[in-house]
């Protein structure tokens, strides 16, 4: 073989490792997109759950409103509203922003602090929820109670000796169930950025 024929088959060799190569970067970039956008959609999926029972319970108590015939009752009402609509939209845009950040684009170093800033954001806004949900509680069983038994809990203390502490009771429980369940899939997903690195 002559000198140039093994020069440039060695070139053409040469070339074909170096395009394996791209692709195989690009292959190991897709999938860690998706097992990323996986890791997202297990927070996502649950979260936009909660917000449409939010929003049908919101949308209740506004049909029902007249049936807090008290100003105590109608402030509970207000309350549970308020709440019912804001945290659930605070929730989802935490989650745009985390499901925003894409992993095929731009360097590792940027996906990684994009991704610290969303977690540390979404993870206070779920603690903030999560302390905020024992009086959405309280507040929603007040109006629940008069809207759908006629009951008045501020006049029948009877009443909320069982039924508040019970709720409390399970509403921490489901609480810190949901609370494990997105530290580790928020978990999953920064380890999959930091596998990039490698």
């Amino acid at each position: 073989m002559e000198l140039e024929e093994m020069k440039s088959l060695w070139e053409d060799m040469s070339q074909k490792v170096d395009q394996q190569k791209v692709l195989t970067d690009q292959l190991i970039l897709e999938m860690s997109k998706e097992r990323y956008e996986n890791s997202i959609r297990r927070i996502s999926v649950p979260e936009t759950l909660s917000a449409f029972i939010c929003f049908a319970a919101v949308f209740f108590l506004i049909s029902n409103f007249s049936l807090l015939d008290v100003w105590y009752l109608q402030l509970t009402g207000l309350l549970t509203i308020v709440a019912c609509v804001l945290l659930p939209i605070l929730s989802l845009k935490s989650i745009k922003k985390l499901e925003a950040i894409d992993v095929s684009k731009g360097t590792y170093k940027e996906s990684l602090v994009n991704y610290a800033k969303a977690k540390v954001r979404f993870m206070k806004l779920q603690k903030i929820s999560f302390y905020t949900s024992f009086i959405v509680l309280i507040l929603a069983v007040i109006s629940f109670g008069k809207i759908m038994k006629g009951i008045n809990v501020f006049t029948m203390t009877e009443k909320l000796n069982w039924l508040v502490p019970s709720g409390i009771g399970v509403l921490f429980i489901f609480s810190q169930w949901v609370l494990k369940k997105y530290k580790k899939a928020s978990d999953s997903a920064n380890k999959i950025l930091k596998e990039l690195e490698e």
